[in-house]
């Protein structure tokens, strides 16, 4: 039975269908029925519901959902890739209600004006996007930006109920160190492409919750009218469409999804049960995420001809480029252990029961404390200097350099930051120490996968290429960020060397080996720290060591193209799927590019731009 969470039962006819209630599909579909009473919404999720849930709402507990037994996450496993070691990668994406925004590591950024103007699409320039980033947020930082930071939005922005010292630390090492990267307090203004800076987080500061967009865009519309209705743990098998040329999509059909509160257990594969139907008078809007939105077209017939043809799929729309151009910003995360009076997150996640009869109630109470922040209290955007760049190569300049980041200097080529903890399985690493982790991710990959069914059961698992480090030029970078950061952590305070079973294999003797926490304590009394010179064997040990460990950073996106069909695309400007009437898509798939910023700022922008779209397509105002 369909867990509902509307005030009144669901009906088998409404106007309008959202399949999918993440970021992007809460945001359209609450702020559509919100404006307009009388017009008759229903999202069909196929998580569970995350009101109040712990897990959910409490930041500190963002963790909890990387485990692989975790039900509020899918978990999307890629085919085996030569390029990361033979690994197949696993990339999660939202799994409850809110999706991505229900279970990510709450990091406030925002993607580069120049981003948008690049789209080169109608209505998606800078300047169309800028009044609904200002729309979405409440900004309570300081030294920001009015003209481009809201202050009425639903969702919060602040620092969070903690920042640990070494956040602070991180900061002025890198204030101390050989690198130009100027401080800011306001990185996330779409122009600044370059700098370090306290990482904000999508917390409200007032009671230490998690803003997501089932809290703030779904749930008080469910609370104070009747015309929207949400289904939860609820798999849409397909997308019905009419006889008509175009066809018109003109429902859906979906059974439960028994993984909803449940992990795949793959001796005993879900199946599909009893078979639902509910009508869409006016349109379907398919927004599933960049992973399961191609899935969803590709079951209702709507993708390459030849992946429908060998899935069993009768073909309504032969579109080539459902699923075709996966893209995702390339991840790999450093250990670094910490003096033992660090102020981190370790103990928390370890269980100690004398930190949890802590921060528990003064974070009921007061909203504040380490549940109430992400332990990622400082960060930065890089862009590397001509000697840097001639240190990564010709083809580097040429191909990427010039092509991308010369002329556009908001773009930045790599994020970096600080975890004040270890976010795997403490039982993995000695135990009473303390960590930190120093991430680096690439934000414009040119390597491209994709993702496609393999059998019109929606439980089937796709076939998926993540294609991580596929292109060669993707790698340097990710070698130039890693010596950047580690330099920087180099000279913090609390640095005691790193695990080096887990780091860059050196060999015995370079320079760059891995410091015991004797030596650490050593480098630091010294009155300057000179940077490590690395040899050539040494630059082949990160780049190994970058191919046994870059991930996912949780951003898919671009499976369905907003660009001309003949481009390869999926949608128009306006989100139309190409070929067919009544069908939307909106969420990260419709990205034709890359974005310079983590995805949840994105998906609110999609989101916010589909409910205008269907205002406008319905005639409804205030949206």
């Amino acid at each position: 039975m369909a867990q509902t969470i509307s005030n009144a039962a669901p009906p088998k006819e409404v106007d309008i269908i959202v399949v999918g209630g993440g970021a992007a599909g809460c945001v359209l579909a609450g702020r559509l029925a919100r404006a307009d009473p009388t017009l008759q919404v229903m999202i069909l999720e196929n998580g569970q519901n995350n009101k109040d849930l712990s897990t959910s709402i409490m930041p500190a507990m963002y963790i909890s959902h990387l485990a692989p037994t975790s039900t509020t996450g899918d978990f999307w496993q890629s085919k085996e890739n030569k390029d990361i070691g033979g690994r197949a990668a696993i990339v999660p994406s939202g799994g409850c209600l809110g999706g991505g925004s229900s279970i990510n590591f709450l990091m406030y950024t925002r993607a580069s004006a120049s981003d948008y103007d690049d789209w080169d699409t109608e209505g998606w320039s800078f300047n169309d996007i800028l009044p609904l980033a200002r729309k979405m947020e409440t900004n309570h930082l300081p030294g920001q930006n009015p003209k481009v930071h809201g202050k009425e939005g639903p969702l919060h922005v602040s620092y969070g109920g903690h920042q640990s010292e070494l956040g602070k630390q991180f900061i002025k090492a890198t204030e101390e160190s050989n690198y130009e990267i100027p401080y800011t307090d306001d990185l996330q203004d779409f122009k600044t492409g370059h700098g370090i800076t306290p990482w904000a987080k999508w917390i409200n500061p007032k009671t230490g919750r998690r803003c997501d967009t089932a809290h703030c865009y779904v749930h008080p519309v469910v609370e104070t009218q009747t015309n929207l209705h949400v289904l939860c743990e609820q798999k849409v098998i397909r997308v019905l469409f009419d006889e008509s040329t175009p066809p018109r999509a003109v429902g859906v059909e979906y059974c439960a999804n028994p993984l909803a509160q449940v992990p795949l257990n793959p001796e005993q594969p879900p199946t599909v049960g009893k078979i639902e139907t509910v009508k869409a008078k006016k349109y379907v809007v398919v927004s599933a995420g960049a992973m399961a939105t191609p899935g969803v077209l590709e079951r209702s017939g709507v993708g390459a001809k030849d992946v429908l043809e060998k899935a069993g799929v009768d073909v309504v729309v032969d579109l080539p480029g459902v699923g075709a151009e996966y893209q995702d910003h390339q991840l790999a995360l450093g250990i670094y252990v910490m003096d033992e009076n660090a102020d981190t997150h370790d103990e928390y996640l370890r269980g100690n029961p004398e930190v949890h009869a802590k921060v528990g109630p003064e974070w009921t109470s007061t909203g504040k404390g380490l549940i109430a922040s992400n332990a990622i209290d400082a960060g930065m955007k890089l862009r590397p200097t001509e000697a840097e760049i001639d240190a990564m190569g010709n083809e580097f300049r040429t191909e990427v350099w010039d092509k991308l980041f010369k002329d556009a200097p908001d773009k930045p080529v790599m994020f970096g930051g600080i975890v004040s903890t270890f976010l795997g399985d403490h039982a993995l690493l000695p135990p009473k120490l303390k960590y930190a982790m120093l991430g680096c991710y690439l934000m414009y990959p040119l390597s491209r996968g994709s993702i496609h069914i393999t059998s019109s059961d929606p439980f089937a698992a796709p076939d998926f290429d993540s294609a991580f480090l596929r292109h060669p030029m993707d790698l340097p970078p990710q070698v130039w960020a890693w010596k950047v950061v580690r330099e920087i952590t180099r000279r913090m305070p609390s640095y005691r060397g790193e695990l080096a079973p887990l780091a860059p294999k050196f060999k015995e003797g370079s320079e760059a080996r891995c410091l015991t926490p004797e030596e650490a304590v050593e480098l630091l009394k010294q009155e300057k720290i000179e940077d490590i010179k690395y040899s050539k064997e040494d630059d082949e040990a990160i780049e190994e060591w970058v191919r046994q460990n870059v991930g996912t950073t949780w951003h898919s996106m671009a499976t369905c193209p907003m660009k001309a069909k003949a481009e390869g695309g999926v949608v128009d400007a306006r989100l139309n799927v190409h070929g067919t009437e009544g069908l939307k898509l909106a969420d990260l798939s419709i990205c034709p590019k890359n974005m310079g910023s983590n995805t949840y700022s994105v998906a609110l922008t999609v989101g916010e731009k589909a409910a205008m779209i269907l205002a406008e397509d319905l005639g409804i105002t205030g949206v």
